[in-house]
């Protein structure tokens, strides 16, 4: 009996055993392992699985049915993050270890535990429906956590493979184990880092300061620059193509289960600094930002040393959201930091990728195309009529902060709408030490996906 029907839970724990750190080298068996775990779970679901070799990590992608029928594609991705730093973990990152109703462990949430909960579903549903109607293709990347430098030109030289009616993804949050969110929408992103350039070495403050301008102090007042006192990014045209919320939208996200005091509680401060005419709920889903990701020059050791460093540095990330473009955006905001700049010093900007933000009004909802496949129709509606039977309370549907440039790569490339659900939520710690997917979540998503396949043809 295939591991997925026998426990999903130890699928996920063998999965999560593999290593899978994409942006280290060190890790490659680690991620070549969690490679070949997915490939021989898709195997044993009678999918004919390929891999498709990139610069970096193989992607893989694997289908099943007749492709003269409706066409379902699911995506993933097998890398995780690094699992820095070490120390602040209870047990071993790649331990997998299960502990209070949780399992522990890189990758658990994002992205594994959600690929266990699909191919499970779906376990179930080829056992007693082995001709199951839908043109399935797996779509599971490695190099998600690191940009997917490589997805773009894979999706233009495999376009033709990906075509369907839509795509299904599990990568976005929910509140709580009791209450889901199907995604609508998720923030595009721009980044780039900025250099200050001064004197050609480091200098003794005593002996030079006052001379001449501090790199520190002229990338400080250049970043200042980059906002207003009320908090809106200061870069001129910046908010030109922000299309504002349905109103419907701001009546969903009243649906959502927490209130911005237990928010600050988790967040651990004391006030909020959304943009003017919105709540600190409505700034994460509905605005663009101008966000500093890193700052530094100069000594970064204990005690003191008195120089004035030759150079600054800057990383700066940008989310957007519906209808801004990332490339028109990277522009005005690399020239408002050169002119800020001031002449005493040089400036260089480097534009380090980004993407598009996506949205999907959900099929009937106001601001809707109508044009959507009858598949993604129907897959709306039979969805939240799964959640609630399993989670007994409506899915929301809530745009999301974070972005996942690759959704609108394949909304453009393919053609493909998604039908996100998150099936992740903040205790799970993505990115953070103690990552971990909750169990109780996990088997009651396995049985709204098994309803969810079932109703869908």
């Amino acid at each position: 009996m295939s591991i997925l029907l026998k426990s999903p839970v130890d699928a996920l724990s063998e999965y999560v055993r593999q290593s899978s750190v994409s942006a280290d080298p060190n890790f490659n068996a680690g991620v070549k392992g969690a490679r070949e775990f997915a490939q021989a779970r898709l195997e044993e679901l009678g999918f004919e699985v390929n891999l498709i070799s990139t610069p970096i990590h193989p992607i893989i992608l694997a289908t099943r049915g007749d492709p003269s029928w409706p066409r379902l594609v699911i995506y993933g991705h097998y890398d995780v993050q690094p699992p820095d730093p070490l120390d602040l973990w209870t047990s071993d990152p790649f331990d997998a270890v299960e502990r209070d109703g949780r399992i522990y462990g890189r990758g658990a949430a994002d992205n594994k535990g959600p690929q266990i909960v699909h191919m499970s579903a779906l376990a179930r549903v080829f056992k007693d429906i082995p001709d199951y109607p839908l043109h399935i293709t797996y779509l599971i990347e490695g190099e998600e956590e690191i940009g997917s430098p490589s997805f773009r030109s894979f999706l233009e030289e495999h376009k033709e493979k990906l075509s369907g009616d839509m795509l299904l993804v599990s990568d976005t949050g929910s509140p709580g184990p009791d209450q889901l969110v199907v995604t609508t929408g998720l923030r595009g992103l721009c980044a780039m880092e900025v250099k200050v350039f001064g004197p050609s070495q480091d200098l003794h403050s005593g002996v030079h300061g006052g001379a001449l301008l501090n790199p520190l102090q002229a990338l400080m007042r250049v970043c200042s620059s980059l906002h207003d006192a009320e908090g809106k990014v200061a870069v001129p045209g910046f908010y030109d193509a922000v299309q504002s919320p349905e109103d419907w939208e701001r009546g969903e996200l009243a649906k959502l289960p927490i209130t911005e005091a237990q928010y600050s509680k988790f967040l651990g401060i004391s006030e909020f600094s959304p943009p003017p005419g919105f709540s600190a709920l409505e700034g994460i889903r509905f605005c663009p930002t101008l966000e500093f990701n890193g700052v530094g020059g100069g000594y970064q050791g204990e005690g003191s040393k008195t120089v004035i460093p030759s150079e600054a540095f800057a990383k700066i990330t940008c989310r957007l959201v519906p209808n801004q473009k990332s490339e028109d955006i990277a522009y005005k905001v690399k020239q408002a930091i050169i002119d800020a700049c001031p002449s005493a010093v040089r400036v260089e900007v480097e534009i380090k990728g980004g993407g598009d933000p996506y949205v999907v009004i959900p099929p009937g909802k106001p601001g809707s195309t109508g044009k959507e496949s009858e598949l993604m129709k129907k897959a709306f509606s039979v969805a939240q009529d799964c959640i609630e039977e399993c989670f007994n309370s409506e899915p929301i549907f809530l745009r999301e902060g974070g972005s996942i440039p690759i959704i609108q790569d394949l909304k453009e490339v393919a053609g493909l709408d998604s039908l996100m659900i998150g099936l992740f939520t903040n205790e799970d710690n993505l990115h953070a030490p103690d990552e971990s997917f909750h169990l109780g979540m996990m088997n009651r998503a396995i049985t709204a996906f098994e309803k969810f396949f079932r109703k869908l043809v």
